[in-house]
C-alpha cells in the first residue's frame, strides 16, 4: 500500500495528463458555451491551468493534479459570484419609453389653463400632461423633465 506522499506525486498519466486536462476543458468549455451558465466557465479554466502545470515537469500526480483543480474551481465558483454581479435592469429592457424617463423636453405649445399639452424630445413631438396638480401655465420653449410614460403621452413637471 503506498503513503500519501507517493500517492501525491506518482506519475500514472505520464506524458498524457496534458492532453487529458486540455481535452476535459475544451469539453466543459463547450459545453459552457452551448449552455451559457457561466459556471462551467470555471471548471473549464481550472482544467487549462492543471493541463499547464502538469506541462512543468513538477512531479504532481493525479491526485494532486484533481485536488488542485477541485481547488480552483471552487475558489474561482465563490470569487466571481463575489466580484461579478450582474445588475437586473430596471423594469422592461424593450420598453422604449422607460429611456425618456428624467430628461428634458421642450414645451411647443403653451399649457394655459388645462393640463394637456405637446413637448418636443429628440426631434420628436409628444403630447405630454403635467404630473400631479402643479401649476398648468407653461410657456412655449420651456424646458421640463419627463417623469413617465403612461398611455402614449408624456407625464412632465417643471424642469428644477
Amino acid at each position: 500500500m503506498p503513503d500519501f506522499a507517493t500517492l501525491l506525486t506518482s506519475e500514472t498519466l505520464g506524458m498524457q495528463a496534458f492532453w487529458v486536462w486540455l481535452t476535459l476543458g475544451v469539453i466543459v468549455l463547450g459545453l459552457e458555451i452551448m449552455l451559457g451558465t457561466e459556471w462551467l466557465l470555471w471548471p473549464a479554466a481550472s482544467a487549462g491551468v492543471v493541463a499547464l502545470l502538469t506541462l512543468t515537469g513538477l512531479p504532481i500526480g493525479f491526485v494532486f493534479q484533481v485536488i488542485i483543480f477541485s481547488v480552483l474551481t471552487l475558489t474561482l465558483s465563490i470569487l466571481s459570484r463575489r466580484f461579478m454581479k450582474k445588475d437586473a435592469p430596471a423594469g422592461d429592457i424593450n420598453d422604449p419609453g422607460q429611456r425618456l424617463v428624467g430628461k428634458t423636453a421642450t414645451v411647443l405649445e403653451g399649457f394655459g389653463g388645462s393640463h394637456e399639452g405637446r413637448v418636443i424630445y429628440d426631434g420628436v413631438e409628444w403630447p405630454a400632461v403635467i404630473e400631479g396638480d402643479e401649476d398648468a401655465k407653461l410657456k412655449a420653449r420651456e424646458s421640463v423633465k419627463i417623469v413617465k410614460v403612461s398611455e402614449g403621452k408624456l407625464v412632465i413637471s417643471r424642469a428644477a
